[in-house]
């Protein structure tokens, strides 16, 4: 009787330490809800919730590229060559008028100017990279940006609510399938697609294709 005990014991060790190994593993290159320290302590709750500053704006490069860009600091002083300090209500539960003043002041030595002197005396700023997929995955912003006409929020989250800025998504493989799975093509206005969408809508029978319908679940489209 104790050797039966024993060896059930033994067993669902076995089998919950296997089944935490698998868990382990996949979660393995998954990064969703990192938020790394940035040396500039950037609020997207303020300027894309407060001040409603288009993402695009700033991230210019998403409209036209495979990447969203990190901007120029030449953008930031597109603003802030203007604005030294915050309002007296710009106070948040995270941080104090205090706070982003000094963080703006950071911005301006890094840019090269001291008050209203621009000294020529630049630094780079050392961002954390947040998003990372492997190099063997292949994504492209303007083809969902500019082509699909995806929010930015879809991929990335309520960025308007985030004081610090996160990985929102998963990120996985089947995290994009289940998306391309779901989401119709956008037409209007998409006259690269026309033909290849009546031809297709015809054979599935169908008046509006999928991504994936499309071939956006082939191997070769995200893998190269």
């Amino acid at each position: 009787a104790n050797s039966a005990v024993k060896t059930g014991i033994l067993v669902l060790a076995l089998l919950l330490g296997g089944k935490a190994t698998i868990d382990a593993a996949y979660g393995v290159g998954i990064h969703q809800g990192y938020a790394p320290e940035q040396p500039i302590k950037f609020s997207h709750k303020l300027h894309a919730g407060e001040l409603e500053i288009d993402c695009k704006y700033c991230h210019s490069a998403a409209r036209v590229s495979k990447n969203a860009g990190i901007p120029s600091l030449n953008v930031c002083m597109n603003c802030h060559k203007n604005i030294s300090e915050v309002s007296d209500t710009t106070a948040t539960p995270e941080h104090s008028k205090a706070f982003y003043d000094g963080e703006i002041k950071k911005l301006y030595a890094a840019v090269g100017w001291d008050g209203s002197k621009y000294t020529g005396k630049t630094s780079p700023v050392k961002w954390v990279r947040i998003h990372n997929l492997p190099d063997f995955a292949y994504f492209n912003h303007s083809q969902h940006v500019t082509v699909a006409g995806i929010e930015c929020q879809k991929c990335h989250g309520p960025v308007q609510e985030y004081e610090i800025q996160k990985q929102f998504a998963p990120l996985t493989m089947g995290w994009c399938i289940k998306c391309h799975r779901e989401t119709d093509v956008k037409m209007e206005g998409n006259a690269y697609y026309t033909k290849i969408h009546e031809e297709l809508s015809k054979r599935y029978g169908v008046d509006k294709l999928t991504a994936a319908q499309m071939g956006g679940t082939e191997c070769g489209k995200c893998h190269y």
